[in-house]
């Protein structure tokens, strides 16, 4: 069985951005989604450099580092530290699906630690935000399935792991903090 539609990385990655402003953190580095059936490095930028919910309070999000490895996105703020690993979802079977999520779960695990490293000069004087772990996804029955599975309150509150799923109605975040349900 598949699930029924489709949803972009990229457009993942730009809601999670699009939350991350609206908490006052500022991204500052992005690693852009490679892969069959993900449109161009320079498709991704010119996505990147149109998502007009990043323009909050009128911040402007410059300068952003790309990356081709970590968390596909990394924030921070005078108290928040956060890397988001973001997935989307294809019209794949399930074992596919779950092969993801493995993938993006593992990844986001990974990059845990106690307090911000490898910030950009800007940002040195951010050393004491709390790190804040975020694993995005689309709302596909198949990802849902799993984060119920596997991925329960008390990981996430020992990881301060905050689940983003995407609604692709809307093109919004639904935040689900470690002491929230889905």
């Amino acid at each position: 069985m598949t699930d029924t539609r489709t949803t972009p990385e990229i457009d993942v990655l730009v809601a999670a951005g699009g939350f991350l402003m609206k908490r006052g953190v500022k991204p500052y580095r992005f690693s852009l989604p490679k892969g069959a059936g993900i449109d161009s490095e320079s498709a991704c930028l010119q996505i990147l450099s149109q998502a007009s919910e990043w323009i909050v309070n009128g911040q402007d999000i410059r300068p952003i580092d790309f990356s081709n490895k970590g968390p596909d996105v990394v924030g921070i703020s005078e108290t928040e530290w956060w890397q988001v690993e973001c997935k989307g979802s294809g019209l794949g079977k399930k074992s596919t699906l779950r092969n993801n999520f493995d993938r993006a779960l593992a990844s986001v695990v990974s990059y845990y630690c106690e307090r911000p490293e490898g910030l950009p000069e800007r940002y040195t004087q951010h050393t004491s935000a709390q790190p804040y772990l975020g694993l995005a996804l689309p709302t596909s029955q198949t990802y849902m399935n799993e984060l119920n599975r596997r991925v329960r309150q008390p990981l996430r509150k020992i990881l301060n792991l905050w689940v983003l799923l995407y609604e692709p109605e809307s093109k919004k975040i639904r935040a689900v903090s470690p002491e929230d349900s889905y």
